[in-house]
């Protein structure tokens, strides 16, 4: 197996027929449909599904698609990456990002991104924390911003910051829940009708583990993992909300939620920028890498993210 018979392979799974394929490859159908197939001798699987409508790739096909896509990057690369920083970043870096982070950080990065490093591409791609530290550590996104790093084994993880994680609801909520001063012991706030993420996310494991350690349940009145629906149910009073300070902050300077600490315990959630040790980091995700920790802590320096900063030493110093 070599890269030309490996490009071939990546193009066709993408083009979704070899027609297509040979055609974008400059190459006879008949020589490419050659290549797949001694390729599958050679592993011993069966690479693509057959069809007549194109084919596409079978489980040991993806297997090897992700293999494909990672050297055929990492070879088109080595130019740049042996010149070092003597030469401009350029390429597509693939950054995972939860949506709560993304909302805030996507769309300066792009932006600082397009003015500095005009050769480069960012790819941002969205989900749970969970979901994209298992896409770093496939190699399916280059970078990420991670919450958790309970087992951070071939990661490399820089703590950017820690953010509150609050009480909230709205002001005229009222009643028999109503709740006096600033902050609210974790204990009583597991007695009120709960408006949080379901199990298996992130924030919900977070706030479980804090009442694990005050012996408290935590019985939700609706879970749901959506940030923006708990905010909506909030603020149509079903309930109080349990978020992080910033996905709130807006909305309590606006007067629409009424917000409370969490005390005893506190309950805080640290954002981390995170990239594999087991790959390269090439020249255009450590430019971006560098780009994004700086944004990140500016933003929080400018009152736009609501959290505390982490020491300098925790600086990954990718790209000066």
């Amino acid at each position: 197996m070599d890269m030309r018979q490996l490009r071939y392979f990546a193009q066709v799974v993408e083009s979704g027929s070899f027609s297509k394929a040979a055609t974008h490859l400059h190459v006879a159908q008949p020589a490419l449909s050659q290549h797949v197939r001694h390729m599958e001798e050679e592993l011993g699987v069966s690479l693509l599904h057959r069809g007549t409508h194109g084919v596409s790739p079978t489980e040991a096909g993806d297997r090897l698609l992700r293999h494909a896509k990672r050297i055929l990057a990492e070879f088109a690369e080595i130019p740049d990456s042996v010149r070092g920083e003597a030469i401009a970043p350029r390429g597509e870096v693939r950054f995972g990002l939860p949506g709560t982070v993304s909302e805030l950080l996507a769309a300066p990065l792009i932006e600082a991104a397009r003015d500095r490093y005009p050769e480069v591409r960012i790819r941002v791609v969205e989900a749970m924390s969970g979901y994209i530290l298992e896409w770093l550590r496939r190699g399916d996104v280059d970078l990420a911003m991670i919450y958790n790093t309970s087992s951070p084994r071939g990661l490399a993880v820089h703590h950017g910051l820690s953010e509150e994680i609050c009480l909230f609801a709205r002001p005229s909520f009222g009643g028999k829940d109503d709740i006096e001063g600033a902050a609210v012991r974790l204990e009583e706030a597991a007695l009120l009708p709960l408006l949080v993420p379901g199990p298996g996310h992130g924030l919900r494991e977070l706030i479980e583990e804090a009442a694990q350690t005050v012996r408290v349940p935590i019985t939700p009145a609706v879970e749901i993992d959506s940030y923006s629906q708990i905010k909506k149910l909030a603020q149509r009073g079903l309930g109080y909300g349990i978020l992080p300070r910033m996905a709130v902050q807006r909305e309590a300077e606006a007067g629409i939620f009424r917000v409370w600490r969490i005390e005893e315990p506190k309950i805080t959630r640290k954002v981390y920028l995170a990239y594999s040790t087991e790959r390269p980091l090439l020249n255009a995700p450590r430019a971006v890498g560098q780009l994004a920790w700086d944004i990140l802590r500016q933003l929080v320096r400018d009152a736009a993210w609501t959290a505390d900063l982490s020491d300098e030493s925790q600086n990954p110093n990718l790209f000066s």
